[in-house]
């Protein structure tokens, strides 16, 4: 007070210790924050100190609050009158959650009053005296953030094996610390803090707040050795071991149970092996740790992570994911789609089903491009949330119809040519595998060819692709059907992978230009088989597998098919060769010979693909074109041979007709000479006659009976001693003897 009389007319006041607007974030990662602490005209200062600290065995988190308090606001003298201004107490925002607020001086206990507020709560503490001008004061406040129930309304979370919570900072400026106890993996977001551990425990720290209004530190504690281990070991190959808060006994038991009745069920329907080869944890989590998500699937670490709020379409979904993840099928709407839709199948044939895909358009304001669906890291606004449901019912919509289109049959035959990375354009062997994502392209590829869908293109038109992919659908669309007209030429003949590898990749020009070269080689084939069927013969297998294996072009197909053609000409000239009428001297030149034996091993040489059908047709064709030749060279033969024989016939009867003579002779006496008399005149003729011309003179003259010449004496009689007829003591033949007599 200053003169003489004065008076205070600025009485008591209270002021707000809070900022004009509160911001509230939506989000489990933007929680609400502290509203900005300011005093209303700058005249009280509120600084703070705030400690939390995680109680697990209390279920609670502790806050203990340091408020120190300095009233900034001069005396104002108008007039004579001096006006002072001091505060009785002050108001904080607190968390709306917290509970058994207290405050004390000096350990004399404080006034200490809440009232709800939207998002906060209002506490009014009133200081142990006014505080004027100049004057601080320090509060020590003290209140509980108890963990909620799970599914409850609350936030906070603090259990044996879990907690969490949101730290705010308190007053005009402060700071914060929060402390994890031991045993406990802690971590946050938010603003920036130091972390350092004391005693085991975790401590994390903020100094110099100065705004307070947008200071938040979300706080996650997971003690993985506090949850429960209930393994489920199914007769499959399925071990899944549930990972529960203790505290939470109807999550426990509601998971193991719908597992334990469902994975198998959820096997049946998809078809494939159960995926994993050690276990498959399944762990609870705090709803707003999962970014406004119901569950996850961590395919790095093979772990689901369930929300609290218990859901069985949820539980299943996520375990589907064991398979639908980007292994089986790149693309998020492909893999949300079919867990979504095996999720519900299971469920069904469980009978606790009936879930379906929210009614959905797509040209809904919030509507995407499945192909564009990409996860957002985070749900934290409206259209990011309309999107994300969007997404999610788009996709359950589309897979669902292709589902019901393709059958659970050809839907696993899909499953197991991806799993298997094969090729959806089977040919006749093996179905080869092929490398990259199973992506969109892939995943219609083999709804098209294994699953023979009917709807599956109209479905990607509407749904799924953009307008650029759209025109490439248009593409694909005529060289599929160009690809199925090359199909029913071929007769069962299966396309090569020469044609089917540029349809697999996509390629369509390369794709149209292959086909085009295939229809050419079955216009040949057609051809062959007219041209064996005249002859009635199959085609060779071997031109077949030519085709069908035709890698990296039709060279190798189209030599086997010249070679066929060969073959075929060769035998239809021998077969008319062999079936035309033979001229004698053709009969002739083929006698021992067997042209139609050879004929059929040629036919059947052409059956069994023998390269050397065509020279064994050709060498029976030259045989009977040769047989003329053959036929005339036997003929004059046999003539030469007769007449050869005729004249060593001619020559033996002479020669037995002198020996006759001779011993005739030897035995009239003087047989040597008049022999050598009679060969000298037989073969002494005229100059320039041929030899054997006196033997022909003679043998045209009659002959007595006994062989001599008619009017010639008869020759006498030799006898068996006379020493003449030992000079020539060789046997006569069979034919002088029987002359002799």
């Amino acid at each position: 007070m200053t003169g003489g009389v004065s008076r205070t007319l600025a009485g008591r006041q209270i002021l707000l210790v809070l900022a004009a607007s509160v911001l509230a974030v939506a989000g489990a990662l933007a929680p609400d924050r502290a509203p900005v602490a300011r005093a209303a005209s700058d005249g009280l200062e509120v600084t703070t100190a705030t400690t939390y600290t995680v109680v697990p065995v209390g279920h609670v988190v502790r806050v203990a609050l340091v408020l120190t308090a300095r009233n900034n606001k001069p005396n104002v003298t108008a007039g004579g009158i001096v006006t002072k201004y001091f505060y009785e107490g002050a108001r904080l925002a607190i968390q709306s959650a917290a509970r058994n607020v207290r405050a004390t001086t000096g350990g004399f206990p404080l006034m200490a009053t809440t009232r709800a507020a939207d998002g906060y709560q209002i506490l009014e503490v009133r200081f142990r005296a006014s505080l004027f001008y100049h004057q601080s004061t320090t509060v020590q406040l003290a209140f509980d953030l108890p963990g909620g129930a799970p599914r409850s309304l609350s936030d906070i979370r603090v259990g044996t094996a879990f907690a969490t919570f949101v730290a705010w900072a308190f007053g005009d400026s402060g700071s914060v610390r929060v402390v994890v106890p031991p045993g406990f993996d802690a971590g946050v977001t938010g603003s920036d803090v130091v972390k350092t551990t004391s005693n085991g425990a975790s401590v994390f720290r903020a100094s110099a707040i100065a705004d307070v209004g947008n200071w938040y530190l979300v706080v996650n504690a997971d003690r993985r050795s506090a949850l429960t281990n209930d393994r489920i070991d199914l007769t499959g190959g399925e071990h899944i071991v549930v990972r529960a808060w203790p505290e939470d006994t109807t999550w426990r038991k509601q998971v193991s149970d719908l597992l334990t009745r469902g994975l198998p069920k959820l096997v049946e329907e998809i078809g494939l092996p159960w995926p994993l080869a050690g276990d498959l944890p399944v762990v609870e989590v705090h709803t707003p740790l999962l970014e406004g998500y119901a569950g996850q699937y961590v395919p790095a670490e093979q772990r689901i992570e369930i929300s609290e709020d218990l859901d069985d379409h949820t539980i299943i979904h996520e375990a589907s994911h064991a398979w639908f993840n980007g292994a089986l099928f790149a693309g998020r709407w492909i893999g949300e789609g079919l867990a979504d839709t095996f999720a519900a199948r299971t469920l069904d044939g469980l009978g606790i089903g009936d879930r379906t895909p929210g009614a959905v358009s797509p040209t809904h304001p919030a509507a995407v491009r499945l192909v564009d669906w990409v996860h957002p890291g985070r749900i934290t606004d409206a259209p990011t949330e309309a999107r994300e449901q969007y997404g999610y019912d788009a996709s359950w919509t589309v897979v669902s119809a292709i589902v019901a289109d393709v059958g659970l049959d050809g839907m696993q035959r899909v499953f197991r040519a991806a799993q298997a990375h094969q090729i959806a354009y089977v040919g006749a062997l093996t179905p080869e595998t092929v490398g990259g994502a199973n992506d969109w392209r892939r995943f219609l590829d083999l709804l098209d060819e294994l699953g023979h869908s009917a709807r599956s293109d109209e479905l990607f038109r509407t749904w799924v692709v953009d307008d650029a992919q759209a025109a490439t659908l248009d593409q694909r669309a005529t060289a599929r059907a160009a690809y199925a007209d090359l199909i029913d030429v071929g007769g069962g003949w299966k396309p090569p992978f020469y044609v089917r590898g540029p349809m697999s990749d996509w390629d369509f020009a390369t794709a149209t230009t292959r086909i085009a070269e295939a229809r050419t080689f079955l216009d040949r084939k057609l051809e062959i088989e007219a041209g064996a069927g005249l002859l009635q013969l199959p085609v060779s297998p071997d031109l077949q597998s030519a085709y069908e294996t035709a890698y990296d072009s039709f060279h190798l197909a189209n030599q086997r098919a010249d070679q066929e053609d060969a073959s075929l000409h060769a035998l239809v000239t021998a077969t008319r060769a062999v079936d035309a009428p033979r001229a004698p001297f053709v009969a002739l030149g083929l006698i021992g010979t067997t042209p139609e034996l050879a004929l059929a091993a040629a036919r059947i040489a052409f059956t069994n693909g023998s390269p050397f059908a065509a020279d064994q047709a050709a060498a029976v064709t030259a045989l009977i074109d040769g047989a003329v030749e053959v036929g005339r060279g036997r003929l004059v033969g046999a003539i030469v041979v007769l007449v050869a024989a005729v004249v060593l016939l001619v020559i033996a009867i002479l020669l037995l007709r002198r020996r006759g003579r001779r011993r005739r002779e030897r035995a009239a006496g003087g047989a040597p000479a008049v022999l050598a008399a009679a060969a000298g005149a037989s073969f002494a003729g005229g100059a320039g006659e041929p030899p054997y011309a006196t033997l022909a003179d003679q043998s045209a003259r009659p002959l007595d009976p006994d062989g001599t010449a008619a009017g010639s004496a008869p020759p006498e009689p030799v006898p068996a001693s006379d020493p003449a007829g030992a000079d020539d003591a060789t046997e006569p033949p069979p034919a002088a003897r029987g002359d002799a007599s």
